[in-house]
């Protein structure tokens, strides 16, 4: 005889489903939920559906008991649904929460692992590339696509999973909360990168679980080209966003900064004293406005627990690479004899510019807006400002 299903202890857990024309799934898949993890409620998220999805999870044995609907009012995408049914679960005071589709391409019979997993994991992967986990039913362009869509989210984003387009994953409550689930704005493919690399990003433990991914037999696909290509762009910005930003905020530091000198230069009594006293209100108000810059744009969701350390160290990196401009001008000018303007231009403007615009990424990314990466469930602290549901 087969032994009963215990819940985890002390840990009410939900699975939330989106749903959208899932008549012909819905039923079965609350059964066989159930079955895998009786402990478990269940949420479905119904956008609406026209086939009657919503009526089907209204007609069930275990609705208003432990079968919850939550129904909006038109399809608005995959991560739109997850992230109402999140919030729903949070605001319900569930500590674990499961997602998974409707379609049975991810196994009921899995939950109780991925549920299990979570006593030592804050979030839990179930994961088709990992051993013991595979797929069936696809052709070989279909792996080939998703091994390949997956290396490429491991390489540029570094998440540490294998499997980072897998729907099929667990939650501690404090994992959604940390890592500002609600306020992500992906939907498909997307929505399941972003919250592995946020994952990522807030050092949270991962782990992945092996299953077998099938394709579905009954219903219709919602996935579509304009998902994946979505995908593909927001890895590129995730990987290269806090550059592209860095690089914005200095950009507009640099004419804040010609401009604030060319002021200063014929303002009074400014313009009254040695040029050195404009250029130094000017880098003045420069760094005031790529501080400003970078703690709102570029680094929103670094700890503000110190901010006395934060603007010391920022000043302090500024000092010492206005520092590396002055010793590359002496070593250009005076040691190695290159006198022309168009030398001294090269020198200060160029190199100095590289190498600075580095050194301040760096020490900014590392030690000014550095985020904490060490995280447990009874220390959190939101890494990614939450937004929108």
């Amino acid at each position: 005889m087969k032994a009963p299903v215990r819940a985890p202890v002390n840990a009410r857990c939900v699975v939330v489903v989106p749903t959208y024309d899932e008549a012909e799934n819905v039923a079965r898949l609350v059964d066989e939920i159930t079955a895998a993890a009786p402990y478990a409620d269940v949420l479905v998220v119904d956008d609406n559906s026209p086939d009657g999805t919503a009526d089907v999870v209204r007609s069930h044995p275990s609705y208003g008991k432990a079968l919850h609907l939550l129904e909006r009012p038109g399809k608005a995408g995959l991560g739109a649904a997850y992230r109402a049914g999140f919030a729903w679960a949070l605001e319900h005071g569930y500590d674990r929460i499961a997602q998974m589709d409707a379609d049975f391409s991810h196994p009921p019979a899995r939950l109780d692992a991925l549920f299990r997993t979570l006593d030592d994991a804050d979030v839990a992967v179930g994961s088709r590339y990992v051993p013991g986990g595979g797929v069936s039913n696809w052709d070989w362009r279909r792996r080939l696509l998703s091994w390949g869509g997956n290396l490429y989210v491991r390489l540029l984003l570094r998440t540490g999973v294998h499997d980072n387009t897998a729907g099929f994953k667990g939650f501690r409550r404090d994992a959604l909360e940390t890592i500002g689930a609600l306020g992500s704005e992906s939907n498909g493919y997307g929505f399941q990168i972003e919250n592995a690399w946020r994952a990522a990003q807030a050092g949270l433990r991962v782990r992945e679980v092996p299953i077998t991914f099938t394709d579905r037999v009954a219903g219709t696909s919602k996935m579509s080209g304009a998902i994946a290509r979505e995908a593909l762009v927001k890895v590129l910005l995730w990987r290269f966003g806090t550059v592209l930003t860095f690089l914005a905020v200095g950009g507009v530091g640099y004419v804040i900064d010609v401009a604030s000198f060319n002021f200063f230069r014929t303002l009074a009594p400014f313009n009254a004293y040695d040029p050195a006293v404009a250029r130094t209100l000017a880098v003045g108000v420069a760094m005031i406005v790529t501080y400003v810059g970078n703690r709102t744009f570029t680094w929103r969701g670094s700890s503000e627990a110190d901010r006395r350390r934060e603007i010391g160290l920022f000043v302090l990196f500024n000092v010492i690479g206005f520092g590396f401009s002055v010793v590359t001008l002496v070593i250009s000018h005076d040691l190695l004899g290159l006198t022309s303007r168009l030398a001294d231009n090269i020198s200060a403007n160029v190199i100095v510019l590289a190498l600075g615009t580095a050194f301040r990424y760096w020490t900014y990314k590392k030690y000014v807006f550095a985020t904490p990466k060490e995280r447990t469930p009874s220390s959190i602290h939101q890494v990614f400002p939450s937004s929108r549901v």
